[in-house]
């Protein structure tokens, strides 16, 4: 009777890549800012509230982005011209362990800095009223958006490495007066979602743990001793990159109701939109070739039992793995969640009071499933989402004809908690601070500035490589997120 080691499977040793792919591909609505790395920088005027009152601020000609009642609201024709810069930072420290298979400490930095200067997010606006009743406008804003990249060598190499996504929305829309209180609005959202996603793959660990899995015992790291060679933990690693740029629509509406002369309410509403995200899964082993892999006498007694059960060593191991290190195409589908908005405005003399409660459905996303097209078997990967609030209030106030200035402050709560924190998502309860400036240079001609910080708490993680069947841990803290912003625009109004 043959020892239970010689029956092991091997068939799904190119889950490896997969499940990390998958990780990485669903990370992104955890990170930046509003329900992470969806970002409220449709607006420098409202960004210099810290967001409060943009559903209803018709004085805000940058608003429309946000709520298309907005268009024709205050001018026959207006446009905005300007953006954001924005700057992440935050900083890792703890360390990482192979903990289910030698448990060895993986070497490595704890990180760096991997906030970056991104490109500018738009805020472009024309609007153009029709007649008394209607109006068309046009918006172009990124309401999605951020880059980080970690030293490639990290201890966290397994489970991140870079991420940069970008989403990018044109959306037409028209606005119409109902009653003399009462503005309604809808916009087509065409929208285009670029992703860059890479982190290290520790196929060693994995095939090891396979092996643990089905005959109950190590049968790998005594053949590697007997050698005389490393074990194959960290042996055998994978950097894994995905790349992919896709177009989606979706749609928007909103009202503004004006309930008093001095007090106003506005609401937004903006929909779901489904990314069927597919593109490039470039993979470049780390200094070992599939020889390498081949002639390892660490796998000696897998290629042994195999042959004497007369199943093939190269189609149930060396081509799965070949697989796992080999470029490829990906695809998954994601569904970026919807937004509800509301907001309030007063009004009075010189002065104006703002405030926002914004809702988005981040626990849309439970699971997401990734598919390749050589023989990477499909990955699920569970997510566990929360939803996201923003809570906001500001205050505006006209020192001169020309000069006005407005503060602002938010709170906003985090999509994971300190049970499903994640090296990929270290999200966080984040508090908003921000200041803005208006200058009307001349009758049609003013210049709009803001600035600000999100500032986020300390986030602790515990987070194990459970899809990848590898037992990588990693244990410490992200020091509190750090974000940093500043826009301005020119706004013409005639």
């Amino acid at each position: 009777m043959r020892p239970r080691w010689m029956t092991i499977s091997v068939d799904r040793h190119g889950a490896a890549l997969g499940a990390l792919a998958v990780a990485l591909l669903v990370w992104a609505p955890r990170v930046a800012s509003n329900g992470s790395f969806g970002l409220p920088f449709d607006s420098v005027a409202g960004s210099g509230l810290a967001f409060a009152g943009v559903d209803a601020d018709r004085s805000d000609a940058g608003a429309a982005a946000r709520n298309p009642a907005l268009h024709g609201a205050t001018a026959r024709t207006s446009l905005t011209f300007g953006g954001h810069l924005a700057y992440y930072s935050t900083e890792f420290s703890g360390d990482a362990e192979r903990t289910d298979t030698d448990g060895s400490t993986i070497d490595g930095g704890q990180g760096g800095d991997p906030g970056r200067l991104d490109l500018p997010l738009p805020d472009i606006v024309l609007s153009h009223r029709l007649n008394q009743r209607w109006a068309v406008g046009v918006s172009l804003s990124a309401p999605y958006g951020i880059t980080l990249r970690f030293d490639p060598d990290w201890v966290g190499r397994y489970h991140s490495v870079d991420a940069v996504i970008r989403g990018v929305e044109l959306v037409p829309a028209v606005a119409w007066q109902a009653q003399s209180w009462l503005r309604l609005g809808v916009g087509l959202r065409a929208q285009v979602f670029d992703s860059e996603f890479a982190n290290a793959v520790d196929i060693g660990s994995y095939i090891q743990q396979e092996v643990v899995r089905e005959v109950g015992f190590d049968a790998t790291t005594p053949a590697c001793v007997l050698a005389g060679e490393p074990t194959l933990p960290g042996k055998y690693d994978v950097l894994n990159r995905l790349e992919s740029r896709e177009f989606a629509l979706g749609w928007q509406a909103g009202l503004r109701a004006q309930i008093t002369p001095g007090l106003a309410w506005g609401l937004s509403y903006r929909s779901p939109i489904d990314h069927g995200l597919s593109g490039r899964a470039g993979r470049a082993r780390d200094d070992w070739t599939l020889e390498d892999f081949d002639s390892d006498p660490c796998l000696g007694a897998v290629r042994v039992g195999l042959a004497a059960l007369g199943r093939s060593y190269e189609e149930e191991v060396l081509n799965l793995v070949e697989a796992a290190s080999t470029d490829t195409r990906f695809r998954t589908d994601i569904e970026l969640p919807e937004t509800l908005s509301s907001a309030l405005i007063w009004q009075r003399g010189r002065w104006a009071v703002a405030s926002t409660l914004r809702w988005t459905r981040w626990s849309r996303l439970q699971a997401a499933t990734v598919r390749f097209d050589n023989a990477t078997p499909t990955v699920v990967e569970p997510l566990r989402f929360n939803d996201s609030v923003l809570v906001a209030v500001g205050l505006r106030y006209r020192l001169f004809d020309r000069w006005t200035v407005s503060a602002g402050y938010a709170q906003s709560s985090s999509t994971v908690d300190d049970t499903t924190r994640s090296a990929r998502a270290p999200d966080s309860d984040r508090t908003y601070l921000s200041g803005g400036l208006r200058w009307q240079a001349m009758e049609h001609l003013a210049l709009v500035l803001s600035a600000g910080v999100i500032r986020g708490k300390a986030a602790v993680v515990e987070d194990r490589t459970e899809a990848t069947g590898t037992g990588h841990v990693l244990s410490g803290q992200f020091e509190p997120l750090t974000l940093v912003w500043g826009g301005s625009r020119l706004e013409w109004r005639f």
